[in-house]
C-alpha cells in the first residue's frame, strides 16, 4: 500500500511527531512505501519529497506562534492557515497527482496546513484517515482548559464563550480567528469527508462520539512504543521520583512541587525544557523557598534521558487537563515504573489504581503526597513495576497497532 502521510513538522518536535516516524518506520518494514506531506522547515528530516512541501507561515526557523513576526502576510496566511488554504489545497493535490497514494494518514494539521488537506484529497477520490492526540474538533484552546481548570462551556453553549474569555493565547483577535475558522469547518462539513478518525484512547472516542461525529467511523487504538520493556531491578534505583515532558501549566507540574514542599526526606528530578514561562516560574519559587529536594535537570535526549528515567524509582504525571495517553507513560512502562497520575482524561486508562500505580485527585498536592509515600516499600514498587511492564506488552505493542490500523486502512481502501 502507498500512503500519504501528513504532519505539519517532518522532525521531532513531540509525542506527535515521534508517533509520525515511529509508524513510518513500522510500515516500511512491513512492505508499505509511505510518502510525506508537511511544511518547510530547517530543522526537517531530508526528504526528496519535500518539493511538495508548502511554505511556513513565518520563516523556515519558525516553529511555534510566538517565532513569527506579525506582518499584513503572516497574518493572512495566519488566516487561511487556520481556516481554509487554497495554496496547500494545490500542494497536496499536486503530490497527490503525482505519487497516486492509495491512502491519506493525516496527524497534525490545524493552523500550519489548515484542513484543505482532507478536501484536496477527497476531491481526487482518495480515502482519507485522521488522528487525533488533542481535542481541536471539539475546543478553540484544543485541551479544554480555562483559568487552570477543565471547561465545557463551548460544547454546552457554543462558540461565543472561547471569544468572551478570551481562551486562545488571551487575544481576542486569535479566539476569534480561531471561532471562525472551527464555523467554516462546520458549515462546508469538511470532517464528513473523513472515512476513519482515530483515537488514542477511549476517552477520546467517547468524547467525539457524544458531540455529533459518527461513531461507526471512529476506532480508538492505542499509541505504541518502539521499544521493549527494559528490566529495572528494584533496589538499583536512587530513590528519586520523576516527572519529564513539557513544563507548562496544563501539565501540573506544579502539583509535584507543593507536594515536594511538604515531603523534604523525599527527593524528585523535574526534566523537560526548563526555560518556559511556567518552568521559570517554578525554579524562581524552588529558589525563594530553599526547596533543595526538587531538581530541575533541563531537556534531555538520548542515552542521558535514558539513564535518568532508568534510575528514577517512580514516575508522575500531575496533568490538569484531559492528558490523551502521554508517550511518558509508555516510557514509564518500558522501564518498569510505577506511575502516580492524576485521575483525569485518558489516564484511568494507562494507570489501574493499586495495579501498576496510584491515581490521584487533579491538582490535589497533599494526596499526590500521601501517593509518594506508599512507594517507599520496594515490595510495592517492585509489583507495580512488573505489572507496568506487562501492560506495555499487553495494550501497546507494535504487532496491536499495526494489526489494528492496517484493519482500518484496508477497510476503506
Amino acid at each position: 500500500m502507498k500512503i500519504l502521510i501528513v504532519n505539519y513538522r517532518y522532525f521531532i518536535s513531540g509525542g506527535p511527531e515521534k508517533y509520525m516516524f515511529n509508524i513510518k518506520k513500522l510500515l516500511e518494514e512491513k512492505g508499505h512505501e509511505v510518502i510525506p506531506f508537511s511544511v518547510h522547515s530547517n530543522r526537517n528530516v531530508e526528504s526528496e519529497y519535500s518539493r511538495y512541501f508548502v511554505e511556513p507561515i513565518g520563516g523556515r526557523n519558525a516553529t511555534y506562534f510566538d517565532d513569527v513576526k506579525k506582518t499584513p502576510k503572516s497574518i493572512w496566511k495566519m488566516i487561511t492557515r487556520s481556516c481554509y488554504s487554497l495554496e496547500v489545497k494545490r500542494a497536496i493535490q499536486q503530490e497527490i497527482r503525482d505519487v497516486k497514494p492509495d491512502l491519506v494518514y493525516i496527524l497534525h494539521y490545524v493552523n500550519k496546513l489548515s484542513p484543505s488537506v482532507i478536501r484536496g484529497a477527497k476531491e481526487l477520490g482518495v480515502p482519507i484517515v485522521l488522528r487525533l492526540s488533542d481535542y481541536f474538533l471539539l475546543c478553540p484552546r484544543f485541551d479544554f482548559l480555562r483559568n487552570k481548570k477543565i471547561c465545557e462551556d463551548c460544547l454546552a453553549n457554543g462558540y461565543t464563550s472561547c471569544i468572551k474569555n478570551r481562551c486562545v493565547k488571551g487575544s481576542l483577535f486569535a479566539s476569534m480567528i480561531r471561532v471562525l475558522s472551527m464555523k467554516i469547518h462546520h458549515m462546508i462539513k469538511i470532517y464528513d469527508d473523513v472515512d476513519a478518525f482515530i483515537t488514542p484512547s477511549h476517552f477520546l472516542e467517547n468524547k467525539l462520539a457524544d458531540n455529533g461525529f459518527p461513531k461507526e467511523k471512529i476506532r480508538c487504538i492505542p499509541t505504541f512504543t518502539a521499544d521493549q520493556a527494559v528490566d529495572c531491578e528494584v533496589g538499583n534505583d536512587e530513590g528519586y521520583g520523576l516527572y519529564f515532558g513539557r513544563i507548562t501549566e496544563e501539565k501540573g507540574v506544579d502539583v509535584v512541587v507543593r507536594a515536594y514542599e511538604k515531603l523534604p526526606g523525599h527527593t524528585v528530578k523535574i526534566m523537560g525544557d526548563d526555560t518556559t514561562d511556567e518552568a521559570l516560574r517554578l525554579k524562581k519559587y524552588v529558589k525563594e523557598h530553599h526547596l533543595g529536594n526538587i531538581e530541575f535537570v533541563g531537556f534531555k535526549s538520548g542515552e542521558e534521558l535514558e539513564q535518568i528515567i532508568r534510575k528514577a524509582r517512580f514516575t508522575i504525571i500531575p496533568s490538569i487537563w484531559y492528558d490523551n495517553l502521554p508517550n511518558t507513560a509508555l516510557e514509564s512502562f518500558k522501564y518498569a515504573k510505577p506511575v502516580l497520575a492524576s485521575n483525569i482524561g485518558s489516564l484511568p486508562e494507562l494507570i489501574v489504581d493499586g495495579y501498576n500505580g496510584y491515581l490521584f485527585e487533579p491538582g490535589n498536592a497533599l494526596e499526590l503526597k500521601e501517593k509518594v509515600l506508599l512507594l517507599d516499600k520496594d515490595e510495592i514498587v517492585g509489583r507495580f513495576g512488573e505489572n507496568s511492564k506487562k501492560q506495555l506488552r499487553d495494550q501497546f505493542s507494535q504487532k496491536q497497532h499495526y494489526s489494528k490500523l492496517i484493519s482500518v486502512f484496508e477497510s476503506i481502501v
